[in-house]
């Protein structure tokens, strides 16, 4: 088996290396083959010319920078288009240390049985350092679970694992227009999408950790918005 692990990066030169590295001592307990794909989106302070450099030996680790192109979501889908031919599946991270590397390899194991893999802040064992953000997340992906009728409880998590071969069978409406575009809202849209096509899903804890170094490039009260905006279009075109 062999996974790519996409890491999309905007001025992270102080997680980026200790990252990889985490990521890698993790995998290396499974019986996995790895390759882990940075998309970097020309950071100013250097992230990817530092993680180059660092892991200038490792071949497993391949670091692609957009010039022209901005944004979260298609960072992911670059990175996906950009994983090889023989990848299994598919990992998605944070690189802020907000999602925990210690979790990948129950991710591998888990996804055996499933389609994608989501690491929950809100089953048994997650949870976030920040308590009052934690209760009123919460609530609005219970609001959110709701109102699309899928039984998942972190919508907003964006960690996760999937199958590649389920992404190719429904590569048709993988685009950046409909699924990978804007912020975290692409991660609605495609667990909507995977509910849409009977994928399986499974959830495993995930502590959400607050970033010791950079500043978070994220908007609550704008994000709220568009989230809540990206749902309701979702399930009205439904």
């Amino acid at each position: 088996m062999k996974t790519a692990v996409i890491l999309p990066t905007y001025n992270e030169r102080g997680n980026i290396v200790r990252l990889v590295t985490e990521i890698i001592k993790n995998i290396n307990k499974t019986r996995h083959d790895y390759e882990i794909i940075v998309v970097d989106d020309n950071s100013s302070d250097k992230t990817a010319e530092i993680c180059k450099k660092y892991f200038v030996k490792n071949k497993k680790v391949k670091v692609f920078v957009r010039k022209k192109e901005k944004g979260l979501a298609t960072a992911i889908l670059f990175g996906i288009k950009k994983s090889s031919k023989d990848i299994d599946y598919i990992i998605v991270m944070d690189t802020d240390f907000s999602h925990n590397p210690k979790i990948v390899p129950v991710m591998l194991k888990r996804i055996k049985n499933s389609d994608m893999v989501i690491g929950s802040r809100y089953i048994k064992g997650g949870g976030m350092a920040n308590k009052k953000r934690y209760v009123f997340s919460k609530f609005y992906n219970q609001f959110l679970r709701i109102l699309l009728g899928v039984n998942v409880t972190d919508f907003l998590s964006g960690y996760f694992c999937i199958r590649k071969e389920f992404i190719l069978k429904i590569k048709p409406e993988i685009t950046a227009k409909n699924i990978f575009s804007g912020y975290g809202d692409y991660f609605i849209r495609l667990i909507f999408l995977i509910n849409k096509l009977n994928g399986r899903f499974s959830e495993v804890p995930s502590f959400y950790h607050e970033r010791t170094y950079g500043t978070s490039k994220s908007n609550l009260i704008k994000m709220i918005f568009s989230y809540t905006n990206t749902a309701f279009s979702i399930k009205v075109k439904s």
